[in-house]
This record gives structure tokens, sequence and C-alpha cells, in this order.
């Protein structure tokens, strides 16, 4: 069984339906990880009740490619412990697809992919690596290095389809340059007190 765990906070339950189509799947179940906490600390819980022996983390407004899950269990089954899709955007013009290029090529090179995109790992894995830990930023990074350390991680040429609402908001050049800047603060040891404070621009 594949566990769909998706973080929800400001969206509502009703954020996931688009969703919904996934848990059809007779071999799937869909978690909906909401309440307090960071969205680490929030998925976290959600796989702890999880069934299913691979785990598949979502966030509410991405769409996986059709047919996400026959190509998760064709992942696995080919020998993979974890892995995610690649990335595009809906919408957004020329700017937003220069993004998910090298989103992609990042993906690719450096085996670096992001929640947006889809991750999934064998539950086993999940645990081996430690799981998501309760931070209030980068939690999706954090969690995948130590993925990538605990068994063989793929990405896969399907692409999820996520929104560029934030990019939209703030602006795609402003937005770019705060989560480089979180992204090398991370690796630098910023605290992420600190790194959540300049990825809202504070």
């Amino acid at each position: 069984m594949i566990s769909i765990i998706v973080p929800i906070r400001g969206e509502g339950p009703g954020g996931v339906k688009p969703l919904a189509a996934l848990a059809r799947d007779p071999e799937s179940e869909l978690l909906v990880a909401q309440g307090e906490g960071s969205r680490g600390a929030r998925l976290a819980r959600a796989a702890s009740q999880a069934r299913g022996e691979v785990f598949f983390f979502l966030h509410a407004d991405s769409r996986p490619p059709d047919g996400a899950l026959a190509v998760i269990r064709q992942a696995i089954d080919g020998g993979a412990d974890a892995g995610a899709f690649s990335l595009a955007y809906e919408g957004g013009g020329r700017a937003m697809r220069w993004i998910a290029w090298w989103a992609n090529r990042r993906s690719r090179a450096w085996k670096l992919p992001f929640g947006d995109q889809g991750i999934f790992c064998r539950r086993s894995t999940y645990e081996r690596s430690g799981g998501f830990r309760d931070l209030p930023i980068c939690d999706d990074l954090d969690f995948v290095l130590r993925l990538r350390r605990a068994g063989r991680f793929v990405v896969r040429p399907e692409k999820t389809r996520t929104s560029p609402r934030r990019y939209v908001e703030v602006g795609v050049m402003r937005q770019m340059l705060r989560s480089w800047r979180v992204m090398l603060g991370y690796f630098a040891g910023v605290s992420p007190e600190t790194l959540a404070r300049w990825y809202e621009g504070r």
C-alpha cells in the first residue's frame, strides 16, 4: 500500500479534494497532515499513523503526473529506496519555466528535490533516515539529505505540476533570491528560526 501524505494549514481539508482521485487506487490511502506545529512535525505525525509500505509526500497545491502511483511502484520494484518527480509550474510564463528548469537540473545533478515535486520512499527507508524533523523551514531539504544517505535515491522525469502562487504574490526575482538565501543559509548552519524569518522577508 502507498500512503499519500499531504500537509495542509490554510487550505482547509477541502484543499486536498483534487488529490482524492489518487486514493481511489485500492492499494493506497490518503492522510491529511493538519493541526498545530511546523509542517515537518505534522508530516511526521501523519507518517506515524500511515499503514503503507511506501510513503508519498505531496503538497496540497501540487498535482502529480498521471499514473504517479504506478510510477512509484515501478521505481520501488526497480530497486529505488526513495525518490521524487521532476517539476513544472501551472502557468507563470517564461520566468517560471526557467525556475522549473533550474530546479530539475539541481534535482538530477545533486539529487536534491524539494517537497513541491512530490517525495516518495519505502517505509523502512523513512524510518532509517529518521523521518521528518520539527523544523519551521527547510524540512523537505533536511529530509531529502538524510533519505539520500539511507538508500538509493532516484529522480523521475515525470513532472509534478505545482502552483506558482508564492512567486506571483512576492515577485519572481524576490522569491527566487529568498529561496536561494535560505538554502545557502541552511548549508551554512544558520538557525531554523532565522531562516524562517528570511523566507518570510523579515
